[in-house]
């Protein structure tokens, strides 16, 4: 779980049954276990969640949350700042 992350992206259904795949950078690396309470932190944020669906329902109606991914930038490893080991 120390290995570095560069951004994440967040998965979500709509209505039309389309996954609609939402990508967000981060402004620093961190790694797979922070990016993953990060992405728990932002599913808390933006969503409800909804006893009768048993799923997490988007805040602004978009769908509802299913997943997300954590992932590497090839172009962006070996420059991790100083104060992360």
């Amino acid at each position: 779980m120390e290995e570095m992350v560069h951004w994440m992206m967040i998965y979500v259904i709509n209505a039309e049954e389309l996954i609609i795949k939402i990508p967000l950078e981060f402004a620093r690396p961190m790694t797979l276990l922070e990016c993953s309470g990060y992405a728990d932190a932002h599913r808390e944020g933006a969503t409800t969640f909804n006893d009768e669906l048993n799923r997490y329902v988007m805040n602004d109606g978009s769908g509802t949350w299913f997943g997300h991914q954590c992932f590497q930038d090839p172009t962006r490893m070996g420059k991790v700042p100083h104060n992360i080991k």
